[in-house]
């Protein structure tokens, strides 16, 4: 077996957490989706999960971090997500 990088490691995680999600989509047909400035968050559903807590300490630690500046959308990073296929609408 040959050793992989770190950005292959990220890549693979990444693709894995896709395709989980897209199973789910496809067995349930929804998640739960925050998006708060140019964050975007989704969670498939479960009963061992407590969303509106997740949520709401997601988004006060984002506050707490960020400030105002959370709240601010990066259109460079969407556009690009968009042009490379990336965006899930």
């Amino acid at each position: 077996m040959t050793d992989l990088s770190s950005d292959q490691m990220a890549d693979m995680a990444g693709e894995l957490m896709n395709a989980k999600l897209e199973a789910a989509k496809n067995q349930s047909n929804m998640t739960h989706l925050l998006k708060l400035g140019s964050f975007h968050m989704e969670i498939v559903p479960s009963k061992d999960i407590e969303i509106e807590k997740i949520f709401k300490d997601i988004i006060a630690d984002l506050y707490d971090k960020f400030g105002e500046e959370v709240l601010k959308i990066n259109m460079t990073d969407i556009i690009a997500k968009q042009q490379n296929g990336n965006m899930h609408q």
